[in-house]
């Protein structure tokens, strides 16, 4: 039987988010560990919380601000500290870590610290929303995180945004043009947002993941901003999360992603309470046929991380 894969999750700890009242805010390998071994899933892809230790977290809890702390610069000890998590207790290897980093800030210090850790790495990914650091400019200043990614053959993972100006589908897209050698997924079904699916299945080093589907699915219910607005969203019943993801695997087919961003599946914040769990966003992909099903959690995740001839 081929691996199965969960290609999109979390381990670490935000000071920030758990400042501000925000949750969740922690998560650690035994625990995805856990959801794994009670959902038969095999490997994980993984990486640190989105807001590191390097911003101030009370500037954030309390000013929702992004302030460096002196000396310090993006991740620089929260990439080296899951290595070091995984290396204790994951004995089976079944954790891939993928390194994060900010796309414009300290881009050097973020590159020179990452060149240790490959090897044990097996991507690059970033979260440019939380971060408030625009994903474009990875085409200029942040030029060198894609050219390590390309020198290492580390494919690289994108939040993706359509409402807001820091993790936009479109620039995600440039950017995976820009670095065909790359090999790029766009999370969150790219927010429903069809011409962008569509671009993204047309695009040959592009794949997309459904992390945190159901989240997505009721906020396309509930029509608010963070998915893409009724004229350019796809056209699928949002009661039914399973039809949604064979609607958007008949776009995309062999590059749609399963991920269950644990534990952001489920989110609460200023605004927003979504609470879903692993087994739930498990139960709706079960439903899917069963070609579909081998797609989504192994054949398309391995072309992905691997290559296509892999």
């Amino acid at each position: 039987m081929p691996l199965t894969y969960d290609v999109h999750t979390h381990i670490g700890l935000d000071t920030g988010f758990y400042l501000r009242g925000w949750w969740p805010y922690a998560s650690t390998a035994a625990d995805l560990l856990v959801q794994m071994d009670t959902y038969d899933i095999d490997r994980a892809v993984c990486f640190p919380f989105t807001l590191p230790s390097a911003f101030d977290p009370v500037a954030f809890a309390d000013r929702n601000t992004l302030e460096l702390l002196p000396g310090r610069f993006p991740f620089d000890r929260e990439n080296a500290l899951l290595a070091k998590e995984i290396e204790r207790i994951d004995h089976d290897h079944r954790l891939l870590q993928f390194a994060m980093f900010d796309p414009t800030r300290e881009v050097e210090k973020q590159v020179d610290a990452i060149k240790p850790l490959i090897g044990k790495i097996k991507g690059l990914k970033t979260q440019s929303t939380v971060l408030r650091s625009n994903v474009s400019g990875l085409l200029d200043v942040g030029k060198p995180l894609m050219q390590l990614a390309a020198e290492n053959d580390l494919p690289v993972l994108f939040h993706t945004s359509v409402n807001d100006p820091w993790a936009g589908v479109a620039d995600c897209l440039a950017v995976a043009k820009a670095n065909p050698k790359v090999r790029f997924n766009l999370a969150h079904s790219c927010r429903f947002h069809l011409p962008l699916l569509r671009e993204c299945a047309a695009t040959a080093n592009v794949w997309v993941d459904c992390s945190a589907h159901l989240a997505h699915c009721q906020l396309a219910r509930d029509n608010l901003a963070a998915v893409a607005p009724t004229a350019d969203r796809v056209e699928t019943d949002y009661e039914q999360p399973a039809q949604v993801l064979l609607t958007i695997h008949s776009i995309l087919g062999t590059r749609y992603l399963w991920g269950s961003d644990n534990p952001f599946m489920s989110w609460c914040d200023d605004r927003l309470r979504i609470l879903y769990t692993y087994k739930q966003e498990m139960d709706v992909v079960r439903e899917l046929p069963a070609a579909v099903q081998r797609s989504m959690l192994s054949d398309a995740p391995h072309a992905w991380l691997f290559g296509e001839n892999a």
